[in-house]
């Protein structure tokens, strides 16, 4: 079920990416009989009437539709895949000390600076580049799961006692910030209405916000990978303080 699904996310980049091809620079109207969209949303849409219906006859058939649910619940971490990673050794590049602060100034670095980047592009072919961020998002969502060892993201009854405290404190100051984030962007929006009030052209009652699609996407990923790459920055960090910690306290004792 986890390899179908992975496969399926990458069928259905293909569509997307044809569609960013053709319409991004003419950015035709399509018509979805009762309303209009842009190419995005009328490939979104789309695809989604053709695949669930089909899937879920697929699902009826297999008798694997339990299976499939629980499964995106726990986003993809099965006991099988979850056991497998706690005794793999093949990633344990990315579980170095260096690696774990490389992959957090990178993820950050991606989300940030990408975000920054498409805000201040006009609509340009360089507008492409949001298919690049959103490729960069997630390469590094999988690399942190791979470096905590799904940990962040595993059920409960998946881990032993102690792993679970550790996910559990790790989770706290993700939470923090992910709520620190979407209050600082309310509190702007708050502080753009109230100085848009003292404006003369205003009526106290509407505001006009003017958003391209470039910037638009670059806000919905900016809070997309934030929301589900905290949980790994957390562990990693935590980790790396316990790291630094532990280092600092052997070079006492040597000392």
């Amino acid at each position: 079920m986890r390899r179908m699904a992975w496969l399926d996310v990458a069928l259905t980049l293909v569509p997307f990416i044809v569609s960013a091809v053709l319409f991004w620079q003419s950015d035709p109207t399509f018509s979805l009989i009762f309303f209009s969209t842009n190419w995005f949303f009328f490939t979104l849409i789309a695809l989604t009437v053709i695949e669930i219906p089909v899937l879920a006859l697929y699902l009826r058939a297999r008798g694997l539709g339990r299976e499939y649910w629980q499964m995106m619940w726990r986003s993809g971490s099965s006991r099988s895949s979850v056991e497998k990673e706690l005794d793999d050794v093949k990633w344990d590049g990315l579980r170095t000390r260096g690696s774990k602060i490389l992959l957090l100034v990178g993820s950050n670095f991606v989300l940030i600076v990408g975000t920054v980047a498409l805000f201040l592009m006009d609509d340009t072919p360089w507008t492409a580049y949001v298919l690049i961020q959103i490729a960069l998002i997630f390469v590094n969502w999988i690399m942190l799961r791979k470096s905590v060892r799904l940990i962040a993201d595993a059920p409960e009854e998946f881990l032993d006692e102690r792993l679970v405290q550790s996910r559990n404190r790790a989770y706290v100051p993700a939470y923090k910030l992910l709520s620190g984030l979407i209050l600082t962007a309310l509190s702007a929006l708050l502080v753009f209405a109230i100085v848009t009030d003292f404006s003369r052209d205003s009526d106290g009652f509407t505001y006009v916000v003017t958003v391209t699609w470039t910037q638009l996407q670059g806000a919905f990923w900016f809070f997309f990978g934030y929301a589900v790459m905290l949980p790994s920055m957390a562990v990693l960090w935590r980790d790396v303080r316990a790291e630094k910690s532990s280092v600092a306290t052997v070079s006492r004792r040597a000392t």
